[in-house]
């Protein structure tokens, strides 16, 4: 019969993760994945829950067949469907293990009293409890890092802002004793890692090493989605693909501040104007784009003149017009 175990630590900035399955012929198949700390949580933040809807109803069907039918081949099926799971986030690693040994201890035990392995109803609440922890540690965080900006310390902050939930009987995230060990990982690193059983416990990990590691988050201008800061700390853009052309929102950002500084740039604003003429002059067939480059080249030069003053607005506009 299948076994499994699941490990994770947070050692030098890394998510480490590793898990091994002990297959019936005693074949240990060992896996590792690696990520930046805190991205598993924050991508769970982001993460839109309701296409995974119906993902999980189609397992919930799955599995009430395996259940109906006593079906060992549709048990193998519903197996690589949450392995399919694996896909969407690293925290679905520890569900499709914890299913694939429940369905192999139900077929082990001839499908007598599946209800004690097969609980269904777990996979049917399972997006609405997702998105109730993700609604829960986002308010957390929000409250900590983006709406209290006093000098306060993390935990003066969580203080209050769980006896304010108290008070005002709002729903909020429940921390939980973890299981955790401290020794060699795989013989990889030594440190403190946890042994989780859901993946409520995953989440419940990383936020609390987020709060009790201090790291520090901010709304970003662009997309307005939380993310950590890290390196320059007066960044106030995150680096999540941010268009269809593959530009990040720190790049967007970047552009829009430079468009701002340059607004009140008379200079810049008739240099613009006229660019764009011209520019649409080579869709109309009036120039080439090898004279139109040449003449962006020298109007540019026209324009740094202009900015360091030894021609003035004026002179810098007559000259675009007779170029």
């Amino acid at each position: 019969m299948i076994h499994y175990e699941f490990k994770t630590c947070i050692s030098d900035g890394m998510e480490l993760y590793g898990f091994v399955q002990e297959e019936p012929e005693g074949q240990r198949i060992m896996s590792t994945r690696n990520a930046r700390f805190p991205e598993s949580l924050l991508s769970f933040l982001d993460f839109d829950m309701e296409q995974m809807r119906p993902v999980f109803q189609q397992l919930s069907d799955g599995v009430r067949k395996v259940i109906a039918e006593k079906s060992r081949e549709e048990s193998d099926h519903v197996c690589q469907m949450f392995m399919g799971l694996t896909y969407y986030h690293p925290y679905f690693v520890l569900l499709f293990l914890d299913w694939k040994y429940r369905l192999d201890r139900a077929w082990y035990l001839g499908y007598e009293f599946p209800q004690n392995y097969l609980q269904v109803e777990y996979l049917d609440e399972m997006p609405g409890k997702l998105e109730q922890l993700q609604r829960q540690a986002l308010d957390l965080l929000t409250h900590t890092w983006v709406e209290d900006t006093s000098d306060k310390t993390v935990d003066e902050k969580m203080t209050a802002y769980y006896l304010d939930a108290e008070q005002a009987g709002r729903d909020v995230f429940r921390f939980r004793p973890q299981k955790m060990c401290y020794e060699l990982m795989y013989r990889q690193t030594f440190a403190e890692f946890l042994c989780p059983n859901t993946v409520y416990d995953l989440i419940d990990y990383h936020l609390r090493e987020c709060l009790k590691r201090e790291i520090r988050m901010r709304q970003c201008k662009n997309c307005g989605r939380l993310f950590a800061v890290t390196g320059h700390g007066g960044t106030e853009y995150c680096d999540r693909p941010a268009d269809d052309e593959g530009r990040t929102c720190k790049e967007v950002g970047a552009f829009r501040v430079w468009e701002k500084s340059k607004s009140t740039d008379e200079a810049f604003k008739v240099f613009r104007r006229e660019y764009k003429k011209r520019f649409a002059w080579i869709k109309a067939g009036r120039i080439t784009r090898d004279e139109f480059y040449a003449w962006s080249a020298r109007a540019r030069e026209k324009r740094e003149e202009c900015d360091a003053g030894k021609i003035t607005l004026e002179e810098f506009q007559k000259w675009l017009v007779q170029s």
